[in-house]
């Protein structure tokens, strides 16, 4: 159990993870409407449940910086959801938060432990979360899932690249794709749905996504490049 060095740190800031204030403003959220009116408010989504995809359009970067912790150092955080708070920029158009680790305290994970590891994350940081919004916004579960999974894919396709960690990498890759390591969360595996029979750098040339995540809905805006629905 151990905090992070700064050049770790420094590598999370790409997953936009920050350990500091950086004097923007901090939320934190106790409740579901509150979140879903920051959402509106910040994204001019008119409805919950556009709000909602739009907000796990960048919380992805939080679950995705989880999943690149364990592959390549083999550490898992100790925080929960209650542990971090999302750092705005009111002046940003494009709403990109950073998210606040409340909490530096992390832990070892040996190669016997990355299944309930992964299991942990996949719990505690997507499905918790993705079951209640799914109901309350009445949006789809695969949809949030797909919009984790749109940053997911990209940061393993990049961990790919590196020699020294690529068969423990690709060992994580597996467990996501298999239904085992999602017991008690979904029936079956949600990314082995988005990637097919593709690899993860077969299904990066190009990225397509399998769902649509109703960016379009969002005033002024067009549907997004992924978009696999063509009425859009």
């Amino acid at each position: 159990m151990h905090n992070l060095t700064p050049s770790i740190e420094k590598e999370l800031q790409g997953f936009r993870i920050s350990f500091r204030d950086e004097a923007k403003v901090s939320r934190t959220f106790n409740h579901a409407d509150e979140l879903i009116q920051y959402a509106q408010a910040r994204t001019g989504a008119e409805t919950s449940r556009i709000a909602i995809s739009m907000w796990f359009r960048r919380y992805a970067f939080f679950v995705t910086a989880q999943l690149y912790m364990l592959s390549k150092h083999r550490l898992i955080w100790e925080g929960t959801l209650q542990d971090f708070g999302v750092l705005d920029d009111p002046e940003d158009e494009h709403w990109l938060p950073n998210f606040l680790l409340k909490t530096n305290r992390w832990s070892n994970v040996t190669e016997k432990e990355s299944p309930s590891a992964l299991h942990s994350i996949l719990n505690s940081f997507g499905a918790d979360a993705i079951r209640f919004f799914s109901g309350t916004a009445k949006i789809s579960k695969p949809v949030l899932w797909e919009n984790i999974w749109s940053y997911t894919v990209w940061m393993y396709s990049e961990l790919l690249k590196q020699t020294d960690i690529k068969t423990r990498v690709e060992k994580d890759i597996e467990m996501l794709l298999e239904d085992e390591v999602w017991l008690n969360i979904e029936t079956r595996s949600p990314f082995k749905r988005f990637i097919g029979k593709k690899s993860v750098p077969e299904s990066m040339n190009p990225y397509k996504r399998v769902t649509c995540c109703l960016y379009y809905r969002i005033d002024g805006q067009e549907k997004c490049a992924y978009c696999p629905n063509i009425n859009c």
